[in-house]
């Protein structure tokens, strides 16, 4: 993706006067849920992904993120990390501590601005989920985000490689078994494939209902 059409040639100038950059390996975690809330973050390469775990290992996905996209935003009310943060993929971030932010949000209201909208967005994708949550089978859950998510290569798409079944199961509330049966009945109607490379190709549209 990108940045440049993520983020103003601009703000982006002024974002990198007021921050320092750090780059993370693939897993490496960049901060955890209930950690002190001292910087924001822009991703500026790279994937990371939002989540929660609990002490038996089970995780929920709440967003994966692309270059231009912001994270910490919540430090403005001083309370703790609501999530963890992870380096999907060999990631550089920008980070601009709690201070350096708000003087920069001060000089720069555009900056305000694009905040507010990011955190609209991540609200709004939140009730999509809780909606579907509530009231979609597991089935249209995984179509669904298999549709999302789905990378065109040529004429062909196909489910990119990060979103394994425990990765989609993670994203949609659901157990990795669940997942596996919609993938089987998927290939078994003709929706997928897999390639000779190993990678899932999406033959045709997905259907929204079981």
């Amino acid at each position: 993706m990108d940045l440049d059409k993520r983020i103003p040639q601009e703000l982006l100038r002024r974002l990198l006067t007021a921050g320092d950059t750090r780059r993370y390996a693939a897993g490496e975690i960049l901060f955890h849920q209930g950690d002190a809330s001292d910087a924001l973050y822009v991703l500026l390469s790279g994937r990371l992904r939002v989540y929660s775990g609990n002490a038996n290992g089970r995780e929920v996905v709440y967003n994966v993120l692309e270059p231009g996209d912001t994270l910490g935003e919540l430090l403005l009310d001083g309370g703790p990390r609501s999530a963890s943060v992870q380096a999907v993929t060999e990631s550089e971030c920008l980070v601009i501590k709690s201070d350096a932010l708000r003087t920069l949000i001060r000089t720069y209201p555009e900056l305000a601005e694009r905040l507010m909208l990011r955190l609209i967005a991540r609200l709004r994708h939140a009730t999509r989920t809780i909606h579907s949550l509530a009231l979609d089978g597991v089935f249209e859950r995984v179509t669904t985000l298999l549709e999302e998510n789905a990378v065109v290569d040529g004429e062909t798409r196909h489910v990119p490689a990060y979103l394994t079944q425990q990765e989609i199961a993670n994203r949609i509330g659901a157990t990795r078994e669940m997942v596996n049966h919609v993938m089987q009945r998927l290939r078994r109607d003709g929706y997928i494939s897999r390639n000779a490379q190993r990678r899932t190709a999406i033959l045709k549209p997905l259907p929204k209902h079981g």
